[in-house]
């Protein structure tokens, strides 16, 4: 990441114009989005696991060089909604698609494309649409993720598949966990963004608080490690945040369910849930630059995902 990027003017003077605009990531759950936003952005600033809809809210990653700056929001997977959080993702999700320079979306290239991913092709190309002769509202380009697990003899038949579904031929195929490819998209959007200056910092990498970083990182630790229903059930909100010289003190609280929930997260002697304050508590240093002290709590809140309030509480809702 560049520490000044150039404006308009300075890149202009060696012929290149600087190229800025928002670019929407969306797509079905657990395709790749955040890991493919997290390796171009060069910092973990969505969570990710094996889990489906881990990402729960709209989040901003930034990546800035002194020709472009590229502000993707990753949103959370569209899936049929059966509790209130689940429609305040979709409903994120959708809004995304809104004053966008560029949509991306991002699909599990190793599968030939579902009622799901044909529903969400019919949601934005509505949303993309304009009258007959008019320029669609943003490019759409296709990110074809998990080429690795892509069959040679399948490449054809799941490009022309999902090209035809989403009415583009302007496609990558990549693999965000290792990286291939992921330039290439890159510059497929950059050819994309209107010449504008730059929107944000060049230090800044995201619009999401430490406090909310921090809540997450502690999730993403508990989805990596817990099976069946806890995942889902669980949610993570920071009660207190000190700063002291050179120490920062975390209180935080782990929302369940079920009383048998907490028991699992807590663990016996509460082994499981001082694992799991030492995994979050390191990564936490890492981006933060100063130790912590994490001290975590296990509360069930029956139903709080159907709740307006704790889901106001928790950021996952305006």
């Amino acid at each position: 990441m560049s520490d000044q990027p150039s404006t308009p003017e300075t890149t202009q003077s060696t012929g290149h114009a600087f190229r800025a605009g928002f670019v929407t990531l969306i797509g079905k759950p657990n395709v790749g989005k955040s890991t493919l936003l997290n390796h171009i952005v060069g910092q973990k600033v969505s969570i990710v696991s094996n889990k489906p809809q881990t990402t729960r809210r709209r989040v901003i990653g930034i990546t800035t060089t002194d020709t472009y700056q590229i502000a993707f929001i990753d949103t959370p997977g569209i899936h049929e909604p059966h509790t209130q959080l689940g429609r305040a993702m979709v409903d994120q999700a959708r809004s995304a698609l809104n004053d966008m320079s560029v949509v991306v979306y991002v699909a599990d290239g190793s599968h030939h494309p579902g009622e799901g991913d044909k529903q969400i092709a019919q949601l934005v190309k509505a949303s993309l649409s304009r009258p007959e002769g008019i320029e669609a509202r943003a490019p759409l380009l296709l990110c074809l993720n998990k080429m690795d697990l892509l069959k040679a003899e399948d490449v054809q038949r799941n490009v022309d598949a999902y090209c035809g579904i989403f009415g583009t031929e302007e496609y990558m195929l990549t693999t965000a966990t290792r990286g291939q490819n992921v330039d290439r998209l890159v510059q497929m959007i950059v050819d994309k963004l209107p010449e504008a200056d730059p929107m944000y910092d060049p230090d800044e990498f995201t619009d999401q608080s430490s406090r909310f970083l921090s809540a997450e990182l502690v999730r993403e630790k508990i989805l990596i490690a817990t099976r069946q229903e806890v995942p889902h059930s669980t949610a993570v909100l920071v009660d207190d945040w000190e700063e002291e010289d050179g120490l920062i003190r975390i209180s935080a609280t782990i929302l369940v369910e079920k009383a048998s929930q907490r028991g699992i997260l807590i663990g016996k002697q509460g082994q499981f849930l001082k694992n799991i304050g030492t995994q979050a508590r390191g990564e936490i240093e890492g981006f933060l630059g100063k130790k912590v002290f994490l001290e975590l709590h296990v509360k069930v809140a029956e139903g709080w995902r159907m709740s307006p309030r704790i889901l106001h509480e928790l950021e996952y809702s305006e």
